[in-house]
C-alpha cells in the first residue's frame, strides 16, 4: 500500500521537506488559485526527492496553460508524469498531445459526476483517454468503478468531498480572480440545524468527515489530505 500528503502549490515551507510517505499529491482539486506553477513544481521534486503527483481542479484558461507547461517541463523523465484530472480539456489535451510521457487518474469532482453513466460509457472513456486510476474518498465509488476492469483507486483521508464552488467563500469573488489566499489561514467547520452533520469548508470544497477505507483489494494507495 502506498501512501501519500496533498499539499497545496503555495505550502512548500522548510518544514515539509522530511515527509515518511511514497509520494506527494502537489495541487488542488478543487482551486485553480492553489495550484503550483513550473518553479514550483521543480522544487517539490528536488525537495522531496519522491514522485509527485500533479493534482488539478476544473481549470480557468490561465490554470490550463500553467498545467500544461508544467508537463512540457517535467514530462521528460523515466516515470510518466502523473496527473489527477477534473477537466475535460485536460484530459483531452493529455490523450492527444502527451500521452506517451504522461497518465492521468480521474479526480474525485469528474469521478462523481460521471458515476451516473452507464458502463459501456465509462470503459470507451477511460479506455480512450487511457485512465487506470481514480481518486476517491468513500465506499460509494471504488463499489461503482470497480466492476469496470483496469482501475486501481486512490483513497483520500480523512475528509469526503461533498461539493465545490467557483465562487470562493473566503474571499467573496470568483477563483480566477486576484486571490489573497485567506483559505490558508485554516478550515472552517459549518453547522446548521438543516445538516445531518458538520462540514468542513477546505479551500473551495466542502467536506463531510470521512471514514476508513474500505475493504477494496483495488485500493493501493492512501492521501491524506490537511486542513489547509
Amino acid at each position: 500500500m502506498e501512501t501519500g500528503i496533498l499539499l497545496n502549490g503555495r505550502r512548500l515551507g522548510p518544514g515539509r521537506t522530511k515527509l515518511k510517505t511514497d509520494l506527494v499529491y502537489l495541487g488542488s482539486e478543487f482551486c485553480p488559485n492553489l495550484l503550483p506553477g513550473p518553479a514550483e513544481f521543480g522544487l517539490a521534486l528536488k525537495t522531496f526527492k519522491k514522485r509527485v503527483v500533479l493534482v488539478t481542479p476544473f481549470l480557468t484558461d490561465r490554470a490550463f496553460k500553467g498545467i500544461e507547461a508544467i508537463i512540457k517541463k517535467y514530462s521528460g523523465r523515466k516515470e510518466k508524469l502523473e496527473i489527477v484530472a477534473n477537466d475535460l480539456g485536460l484530459i483531452h489535451l493529455v490523450g492527444k498531445k502527451y500521452s506517451s510521457v504522461a497518465r492521468l487518474s480521474l479526480g474525485r469532482v469528474l469521478g462523481n459526476l460521471l458515476k451516473s453513466s452507464s458502463d459501456g460509457f465509462l470503459v470507451k472513456f477511460l479506455s480512450e483517454n487511457k485512465i487506470t486510476r481514480l481518486e476517491t474518498d468513500s465506499a460509494e465509488l471504488p463499489e461503482r468503478y470497480g466492476r469496470l476492469p483496469g482501475l486501481s483507486f486512490t483513497y483520500h483521508m480523512p475528509y469526503s468531498y461533498m461539493a465545490v464552488t467557483r465562487f470562493c467563500p473566503w474571499e467573496k469573488r470568483w477563483v480566477d480572480e486576484k486571490c489573497r489566499y485567506t483559505c490558508l489561514a485554516g478550515g472552517k467547520k459549518l453547522s446548521s440545524r438543516l445538516l445531518p452533520a458538520p462540514l468542513h469548508l477546505i479551500s473551495s470544497g466542502y467536506f463531510a468527515a470521512g471514514g476508513k477505507p474500505p475493504k477494496n483489494g483495488k485500493i493501493d494507495r492512501i492521501i491524506y489530505q490537511p486542513s489547509v
